[in-house]
């Protein structure tokens, strides 16, 4: 994840074409392969840092995890060759002691593993939560209270799926330690409020029920999640979005809905709309709400015309910056997630 304030010292100031019409099928298959293409012919073929991104080897897990996602929509060979030189990458430099992301991303090979019998990836995931629970799941949690809270829930956020998947004793812990998490994120506190909500819904919509439970029953009436419950994440999620102008559909990164210190864009940025797609998206699966809905297909086409030609992903939607390989990952993984939205949430956002 990348933080606006890094968006903005970086910004190139280049306006990038926005969808005029709704993306086809077609229109988003190209997107994909394209980001795909991208992906497969940048990864390091040599060297200690085989199956890594160049200068982005911190974050092969979000990359091999959008991999696998392409080759699920695509049956792209090249996705599925570079996903599993990633996740060996993983193996190798991790040592059994993993990134959140880069659970996740075992979880995905997993997932697609055409042998449970030899899955080594779903053994690596039984064994580093076992050996955490051994050794004290609390503890080792606790690590995270010296992040900052954003950062914190990305990788919990990661951690508690990868945990269900492998039905880990300890997987409510992590659950839990998700929503911790969460309610220390504020603007004051964060460097990416909004990227965290939408990626904690994500993760607590596919592990669980978003019921009527407080998110936490003792924080502060100033806190920005006094009296919140974990039912009224989607919607509040959909409360950050941007409803008008040439940023409509996408979403702001602060709660307040403010601009970065320097006087960058409020919202817009590649990260928030991955992450809130992701949240809607599982949110939908749950719901159904047909808000959640209407914004779906304005987000996907948004993620599709993101994508340039030569498959890179900029930054922010209208003024460019970098172009990370880990972000143009999450936006296969975010056109994934909504491509397999059941067929009344597609029907509302159609």
């Amino acid at each position: 994840m990348r933080t606006p304030v890094v968006v903005v010292l970086c910004m190139l100031g280049i306006v990038l074409s926005q969808p005029a019409v709704a993306a086809s099928e077609s229109e988003t298959v190209q997107a994909v392969r394209a980001i795909t293409d991208r992906l497969a012919g940048s990864q390091l073929a040599s060297g200690p840092l085989e199956g890594a991104w160049p200068d982005e080897e911190a974050y092969t897990g979000s990359i091999v995890a959008g991999l696998v996602d392409a080759y699920g929509m695509t049956s792209d060979e090249d996705a599925w060759v570079a996903a599993l030189v990633g996740g060996n990458f993983i193996l190798r430099a991790a040592a059994g002691n993993y990134y959140g992301d880069e659970a996740y991303a075992l979880m995905c090979l997993s997932q697609r593993s055409e042998d449970d019998t030899a899955d080594m990836w779903r053994f690596a995931l039984e064994e580093f939560y076992g050996s955490v629970s051994l050794r004290g799941t609390q503890d080792y949690i606790s690590q995270f209270e010296q992040a900052d809270p954003s950062v914190a829930v990305f990788y919990l956020a990661h951690h508690t799926v990868a945990a269900f998947h492998v039905d880990a004793e300890d997987r409510e812990l992590w659950r839990q330690a998700l929503i911790d998490s969460l309610v220390r994120v504020e603007d004051d506190s964060a460097e990416a409020p909004v990227m965290a909500l939408g990626i904690a819904t994500w993760a607590l919509a596919s592990t669980g029920t978003l019921g009527d439970s407080p998110l936490n029953p003792d924080v502060q009436e100033t806190s920005y999640w006094y009296a919140r419950t974990l039912g009224d994440l989607p919607e509040l999620l959909l409360t950050h979005r941007i409803s008008e102008g040439e940023l409509a559909g996408s979403f702001y990164w602060r709660f307040d809905h403010g601009s970065t210190f320097i006087g960058g864009p409020p919202g817009g940025y590649t990260d928030e709309l991955v992450s809130s797609a992701l949240g809607l998206a599982a949110a939908a699966d749950l719901e159904g709400d047909p808000e959640i809905g209407a914004a779906i297909r304005q987000i996907r086409d948004l993620l599709v015309g993101s994508v340039a030609v030569d498959g890179m992903v900029r930054q922010h939607l209208t003024l460019g910056g970098e172009a990370y390989y880990s972000e143009a990952a999450g936006v296969l993984q975010a056109l994934a997630h909504l491509a397999i939205l059941p067929d009344s949430a597609a029907e509302e956002a159609d």
